[in-house]
This record gives structure tokens, C-alpha cells and sequence, in this order.
């Protein structure tokens, strides 16, 4: 079976007021859910995005097997009843409760699993490796009564924590589950929980968390870098439709951002890398949305704003991140001791993931993912004409930008590097539109030179900016903007460079 969530992080402020409301219903019920995971040594469940459990719920003993579905709300769940867990004994798998069932395949494909010659799976090497003791309180909520999207949901309270070997971290988590009706009745009470206490839209599972932290129980001494989802294509088949493939798009874009939003939100030590692949992902999000904004489709781009904005305030601290050499480097040239200029600065990474503007976000794109699918119209064209039609538009319109790049502004060469960028992340986006076509890798490659020195150069122009403004109100920062005039000249003469040999390289279409 399928089941159809959202997961929210709690804040300690609200934790109170949430309990509270689900005390107050006279359907709430209290329950300590204690549960054992298991994977293989080599985390082959874990690579494939599973989960495999034994848990105790009140008096029975429950083995479910999770994976990941089409979206950040969908996931396949087989539950069979289970043997239960000796006291002080270890837990232990048997696949064979999942023989015919829609967890049987998955298994299959992350395992290895010969379901004929081992059926219960003994000679895999599953093993436990961490545990989670959970209260869980329910109760259950009507949403949308009278409209289309009319539903009954769950709504779970989770409070307890996860231990692996001698490690603990706590779990402080909202769940709210489709029970009956329409999807939608979700995403309406996740928005309304949101508004009414900050909570915050989490995909890492209590699997994906105790499977970090039973890595830093087996090897506490190597250090624990954070972690950041990349973008993946899109997945589609040569003979999708318009309306498939904006969808698929969507959901590409979606995983990242939601994933990157979830590790930022744990306030990791380096915020680095996840900062990182979310402005990716929110860049291919508007690539996506540019890509398809002449087009006749239910395509989310009243979300866009939101994304810009997000992106934006964002960039301020990947800024401040890239260009932190710059004033180390000028006091090591005999300048003056200062600290990189900069503007006000908004909200840190942290605050921003956890920010209700981001969920929302997040929470408009899955609605948009719930609109019926085309069956008639421009939607229903194959995709891959359309597209790539498009990106050739795109391709060309980067070439006519880039003519005279050498005597241009600052703005001009920056619409340069935006229109390259876009073409960039629209053509990651869609591989599949450009599988097996002759000079495809060279002309990636290259585009990718391009873009590289002309970050080199609009970081520094940007870095430029913030000094011309320090000036103002403060005589030192004369020197920096000096010194990264007197280097303009390089940059722009190494990004025209590219952009010349990029004019020169065979184009896929």
C-alpha cells in the first residue's frame, strides 16, 4: 500500500500548544511504539531510500518495510504482523512476511535478494543498528468538509528519541497521514499547523536519522561532514507528454529543495554543502519555470516569488561564504584590517529553512503535483519536440547576449551568465531530451567553463559592489575596491575566452 504524509519538526517554543490542542480531543489516544531497524552492513537499504523495522505498537508486534514513492508525501508501506523481540536480545528480519506483497520487489532490487533460495533473508547480513522509543499521541481531524478536497486525516504526535549504541538524539515531530478523501486534506491541515505554530516541513525520516546516527556510534572519531542531496533528472521515458514531463520536472526540483531545507534545518556545523544544493535547486526550480512559461500548464509559477525570494535572502550568506578570502587577502597585500562590507543582513540559513515561507513553498509545489493529469490539449504533446525546441531558443539567445562581451557592462554580462545558467539547469533537468546526441558531454563541458569563469568574474564584481558602498562611511574600503578593480580586467578576459570557444563547440541540436 501507499501511504500519503507530511512530517513536521515542532518547535521547543510551540511543543506545549501542540500537545495541548491534541489532549483537548476526545478521540486522543497515547501509545509507546518501540521499534528495531535493520539494514545491511553496507547500508544497502539506506542507499536505496528504505527502511526495514520490527516494532512493538501497545501489544503487537508489527515488521513494515518503507520506500520512497513518487513524491515527498507518497511512500510505499507493506506492515505484516511479526514475531516479537526477546528482551534483551537483538531483533532480527524475516522477508519472507513480505513474499507477494508490494514490498517483495523493492527488496529484491536494494538487496539482491534471492527470494526462491534464501525466502526469509537470513543470508543477507541484516543486522539491527538502532532503535527509536517513541509516545505517539493521535488524533483524528476532518478537513475540507464539503469541498472538493475533503478528507479525514491523523494527525501524530511523536515525542521520544533514537539510540544507537551508546548515542541518543531526540525526536520532537508532528505527522499528519491521509486516512480517507483527498490528498489535498494534507497539505490544507500542514499549512494550517504551520501558520498557527512555525513548524517546519522535515523529509528526513526517523530511518535517515538513525542511520547517521549509528554511524557516528560505529566510528566516533571520524568526523561527520554535512550532508546535501544533488540534483537527479528528471525521470522520464522518450514517449511522455508535456503534462508528464512539467511534473516530473517539478519533482526533481522538489527533492532536492526539500532535502537540502531538512539538513539545513538540523543546524548542521558546516551548512556549506546543503546551502549550496538548495540555491541549486531553487535556481533549477526557476530554469524549470521560465523553461515552461509560455506553455498551457497548471505549472505552480505564482511559486516562483516566494522561491526568488527565498533564493535571495540565501545568497547573502553564500556570499559572504565565497567571498570571506577577500579581506584576509587584502590585509596580507598591506591593506587595511576590515571585514568584508556587506548590507543587512536577513534571517541565517537555519531560521530561513525553518521559516514558514519555506514550507510553503514546499507545500504549494506538492499541490500543484495534485492537479488531475491533461488528457486532452497542448499538454498531451511529447514533451521532448517542445523542449527541445525551447532550449535551442534558449541556446541561441545566450549566443546573441554574449556578442561584445568585452566592452559590456556589469549588468549586461551578468544577463550573459543567467541565460547560460538557465540553459544549463533546463538541459541537467531533461538529459533524457539529449541522450546519446552527438556533442552533447563537449558541449556541456564547455558551458560549463563558461559559467565557472563567469562566476569567477560576477563574484568579484559583486565583492566590488559592497566596497563602492562602503565607501561612504568608511575610507578603508577604498583599498578593496581598488585592488578588485585593477583585477577586473583577467576576469573579463578569461570569461570571454570560454565564451569564445563555447561559440565554436557543436551544439546538440
Amino acid at each position: 500500500m501507499h501511504e500519503i504524509e507530511l512530517k513536521f519538526q515542532i518547535p521547543d517554543s510551540a511543543l506545549t500548544a501542540v500537545e495541548a490542542e491534541l489532549k483537548a480531543r476526545a478521540d486522543h489516544h497515547r501509545e509507546r511504539l518501540q521499534a528495531y531497524y535493520m539494514d545491511t552492513p553496507d547500508r544497502r537499504l539506506a542507499q536505496a531510500r528504505m527502511a526495514l523495522r520490527v516494532r512493538k505498537e501497545g501489544r503487537k508486534w508489527v515488521q513494515t518495510l518503507k520506500a520512497g514513492g513518487s513524491n515527498t508525501m507518497m511512500r510505499v508501506e507493506d506492515n505484516q504482523p511479526a514475531k516479537a523481540v526477546a528482551k534483551g536480545q537483538a531483533a532480527k528480519a524475516d522477508l519472507s512476511l513480505h513474499l507477494n506483497t508490494p514490498a517483495q520487489a523493492p527488496l529484491q532490487q536494494a538487496l539482491t535478494w534471492d527470494a526462491a533460495l534464501d525466502p526469509q533473508g537470513s543470508k543477507l547480513g541484516l543486522t539491527e543498528l538502532y532503535r527509536t522509543d517513541i509516545w505517539r499521541q493521535t488524533v483524528r481531524l476532518a478537513v475540507g468538509t464539503g469541498t472538493p478536497h475533503a478528507g479525514v486525516i491523523e494527525v501524530a504526535l511523536d515525542l521520544g528519541e533514537i539510540r544507537a549504541g551508546g548515542l541518543s538524539i531526540p525526536v520532537q515531530e508532528l505527522e499528519i497521514e491521509l486516512i480517507e478523501g483527498h490528498p489535498m486534506a494534507v497539505i490544507e491541515a500542514g499549512r494550517d499547523w504551520v501558520d498557527r505554530h512555525g513548524l517546519w516541513l522535515d523529509t528526513q525520516t526517523k530511518a535517515h536519522r538513525g542511520d547517521r546516527l549509528a554511524r557516528r556510534a560505529a566510528a566516533p572519531d571520524t568526523p561527520q561532514g554535512g550532508v546535501s542531496l544533488k540534483a537527479r533528472p528528471a525521470r522520464l521515458d522518450t514517449s511522455a507528454t508535456l503534462d508528464q514531463a512539467w511534473r516530473a520536472g517539478v519533482e526533481s526540483c522538489l527533492e532536492q529543495i526539500t532535502a537540502n531545507l531538512s539538513e539545513l534545518a538540523t543546524a548542521p556545523l558546516d551548512t556549506s554543502p546543503s546551502l549550496y544544493q538548495l540555491r541549486v535547486g531553487l535556481r533549477r526550480l526557476r530554469s524549470l519555470g521560465s523553461l515552461l512559461a509560455g506553455e498551457d500548464l497548471p505549472f505552480p509559477q505564482e511559486a516562483m516569488a516566494n522561491a526568488v525570494d527565498l533564493f535571495r535572502k540565501l545568497g547573502y550568506w553564500r556570499d559572504a561564504d565565497v567571498l570571506g578570502w577577500i579581506p584576509p587577502m587584502l590585509t596580507m597585500l598591506g591593506g587595511p584590517d576590515m571585514p568584508l562590507p556587506g548590507g543587512e543582513a536577513p534571517a541565517d540559513p537555519v531560521s530561513l529553512a525553518r521559516s514558514p515561507e519555506a514550507t510553503h513553498l514546499c507545500l504549494d509545489l506538492l499541490a500543484a503535483l495534485l492537479a488531475p493529469p491533461a488528457t486532452s490539449g497542448p499538454a498531451m504533446q511529447l514533451y521532448r519536440p517542445v523542449l527541445q525546441a525551447q532550449l535551442k531558443r534558449w541556446h541561441q539567445h545566450a549566443l546573441n547576449l554574449s556578442k561584445g562581451f568585452r566592452n559590456q557592462t556589469d549588468e549586461a554580462r551578468h544577463r550573459v551568465r543567467k541565460q547560460c545558467k538557465r540553459l544549463r539547469y533546463a538541459m541537467d533537468l531533461y538529459a533524457p531530451l539529449l541522450d546519446k546526441r552527438p556533442g552533447r558531454d563537449t558541449y556541456l563541458k564547455q558551458l560549463k567553463a563558461v559559467l565557472s569563469a563567469l562566476g569567477a568574474l560576477q563574484d568579484e564584481v559583486s565583492a566590488a559592489h559592497r566596497y563602492r558602498e562602503a565607501t561612504a562611511h568608511d575610507p578603508r574600503a577604498w583599498f578593496g575596491l581598488g585592488w578588485l578593480q585593477a583585477r577586473r580586467g583577467a576576469h573579463i578576459e578569461a570569461a570571454r575566452q570560454e565564451l569564445k570557444i563555447w561559440r565554436k563547440t557543436r551544439s546538440p541540436w
